[in-house]
């Protein structure tokens, strides 16, 4: 589980911002906590979800492309060749100050009753430093630390704590490559391995973003397609016909290739490509009446027949069924996309709730939806603004910081009449055509 996340110098945030997952102390609304006892025999209490609330433009999507753009370096670095660019450095670019500074990231988490914290810092072209560091008896202990040095190789060293496992490892890494990728590619290690999966395996997805709806769905129905996994296929096909009660049952079977149509001019690898790709599809059962009365089932396919908001539903209930099941993290952007507000409550709601999230899974998103801000909902440490100064700065902060606010506070109204902040200032319509 994730007890904060920082990020600094990362598009719109120039400062430093911290999304804590600690719970207050406190008994309101004990299904959304998770108590955990650590091996160091502390007690740490995290909530199950967080949601962010901002202008557009105020940076809430910012925070979570930061998140992302960790993910994407601890999976995908180890495959970086010498020199290439670090595509995910985007510094802040309203302060020349800033403009060449790194990106740091940091994120605090538990894993196997271990309290880790994981330091990032780098720009467009090298990791200037890494750091990693548990606490196993309440204390910090560094696992690994690197640090940038000079330009004169392609390479930085890296220095392995005491308390580090099996210190037969490589003690070298590509400037632009983070250490910790090395142990979910290159290099098993007991200790590494299992951190590399944790960071790896943090779910980050924007829901406008139609290349990973798609993406996600594929896998999902790759998943579902295998029968070890028919619990899990069971308690998606109930979620999806929680957004469309006319659906009896979804299911994947692959098409045969001559279902699929191309014109003549396409190359024959272009097709098997696609067909590969392609192949296994999802479809949901719907009953067909004569005259009101039901005469049998019929199949659909889900791509193309079903609602944007159902299809949706598929992908983000999947990977949330996912993290369910085995304790994950998912983060995503603009969650009501598509999305009816009771559904968007719903999914919440099996976060914050013992019996449906028993491993202490965790949800962070952003969204616009305001219903969500009801008395029944979030407790005041789980909610979440974004806004922006004058000088393009973006700012990340609680609710809990506001002063006189309680867990039964009607958040909504307080939201909706600007006195959390984070809400856009509009003129009246008539300025526009001022002056004009």
């Amino acid at each position: 589980m994730i007890l904060e996340c920082t990020i600094k110098n990362f598009r719109s945030f120039k400062d430093k911002a911290t999304l804590s997952m600690l719970a207050e102390s406190g008994k309101s609304k004990v299904d959304n906590i998770t108590t955990s006892f650590l091996k160091d025999d502390s007690e740490v209490r995290t909530i199950n979800s967080a949601v962010i609330y901002g202008a557009n433009g105020s940076g809430k999507s910012n925070f979570i492309k930061g998140i992302g753009a960790l993910k994407y370096l601890v999976s995908e670095s180890s495959d970086f060749k010498i020199g290439k660019d670090i595509r995910c450095y985007e510094p802040f670019e309203l302060d020349v100050d800033s403009l060449d500074a790194p990106v740091e990231i940091e994120i605090q988490f538990v894993l196997l009753g271990i309290k880790y914290v994981f330091k990032i810092a780098y720009t467009g072209k090298v990791i200037l430093r890494e750091k990693l560091l548990f606490y196993p008896l309440g204390y910090p202990a560094i696992l690994y630390e690197r640090k940038f040095i000079d330009d004169k190789n392609d390479f930085s060293s890296v220095t392995v704590g005491g308390q580090l496992e099996n210190k037969k490892i490589p003690n070298q890494v590509f400037d632009n490559q983070l250490f910790i990728s090395k142990f979910g590619s290159d290099v098993p290690h007991d200790q590494l391995t299992e951190i590399y999966k944790f960071l790896a395996g943090i779910e980050v997805w924007n829901t406008l973003d139609k290349f990973d709806i798609h993406h996600l769905s594929r896998n999902i129905s790759k998943k579902i397609s295998q029968k070890d996994h028919s619990k899990y296929a069971s308690r998606l096909n109930k979620l999806v016909r929680v957004a469309d009660i006319k659906i009896e049952g979804i299911f994947t079977k692959e098409l045969n290739e001559e279902e699929f149509e191309f014109p003549d001019e396409i190359p024959d690898e272009i097709k098997e490509g696609f067909i590969r790709d392609n192949k296994l599809r999802t479809f949901a059962r719907h009953k067909l009446f004569k005259n009101n009365e039901y005469v049998k089932l019929v199949e659909f396919d889900f791509a193309r027949k079903e609602s944007e908001g159902t299809k949706v539903l598929f992908a983000l209930g999947g990977i949330i069924l996912e993290a369910l099941e085995t304790g994950g993290v998912v983060f995503f952007d603009e969650l009501d996309n598509s999305l009816h507000p009771k559904l968007i409550k719903f999914l919440v709601r099996l976060f914050n709730n013992t019996v449906t999230n028993s491993k202490g899974a965790q949800l962070i998103f952003a969204t616009h939806e305001v219903t969500l801000l009801d008395k029944t909902t979030f407790r005041k440490d789980q909610i979440w603004f974004t806004q922006k100064s004058k000088y393009g700065c973006s700012e990340l902060y609680c609710a809990k910081e506001i002063d006189g606010l309680r867990d039964d506070t009607n958040f909504e109204l307080w939201y909706r009449t600007g006195k959390f902040g984070g809400n856009p200032k509009i003129k009246e319509v008539e300025f526009i055509f001022e002056n004009v």
